[in-house]
């Protein structure tokens, strides 16, 4: 079975940025990307009791005011858990797998046989999937412009349709970007002992609340 994202680094252009709240809710990890959508995980998300919330539509101002206020840390796919990155992937080839398959099928309304019957993918945040279309032995996007200008040729419906991925530009100003790489997948220890700080300060204010 095909999926679009075979590894991390297929997450390149898409991922927009990773925060951590240092626990001060079950979902301590909001993992946002540049069409806008989100994932909202606990550290055990496959866990019966664990959290794996997606939504749509998330304001990545949120997200910098999270950051500024020091109520989240920046976070690259290396200072995760390698289990939640791979779940990660999963959740997203979860999500791609109707349209991925739609692609490899030839369906209309996921695949223009001809680039005049394309959608202009004008790399916006609502870009994903628009402008696809067959050529012979592949496919290719369809940009604003001249047809040399258009992405491709590809192979196959899965490097298709990560060209049409929106990047991080799609989504926002570099204003409300991760400060971090996010692809760097060592990880960073400053940014373990941001963690640590943040997480001693949330057990400070938990025991200070319950007047111990």
């Amino acid at each position: 079975m095909s999926v679009v994202f075979e590894s991390p680094s297929d997450l390149s252009e898409y991922l927009f940025r990773i925060v951590d709240n240092g626990g001060s809710s079950a979902d301590r990890y909001t993992v946002a990307f540049s069409d806008g959508s989100y994932l909202a995980l606990s550290g055990s998300p496959t866990h019966p009791q664990g959290v794996s919330i997606s939504g749509e539509g998330l304001d990545p101002a949120v997200m910098q005011e999270w950051v500024e206020n020091g109520e989240a840390v920046d976070l690259a796919l290396g200072d995760l858990p390698p289990h939640i990155v791979r779940h990660i992937l999963h959740r997203n080839n979860e999500g791609f797998a109707d349209f991925l398959e739609a692609v490899e099928a030839g369906d209309p309304r996921a695949v223009a046989p001809r680039r005049e019957d394309a959608g202009v993918n004008e790399g916006t945040h609502d870009s994903l999937g628009k402008g696809i279309y067959s050529t012979p032995g592949g496919y290719r996007v369809r940009l604003d412009g001249h047809p040399d200008d258009d992405r491709g040729p590809f192979a196959t419906a899965r490097e298709a349709v990560l060209a049409s991925l929106p990047d991080q530009y799609g989504l926002s100003g570099p204003e409300y970007h991760s400060t971090m790489d996010l692809m760097r997948m060592e990880p960073s220890q400053e940014v373990k002992d941001r963690i640590a700080e943040l997480e001693a300060r949330r057990d400070a204010e938990w025991s200070s609340a319950r007047g111990m």
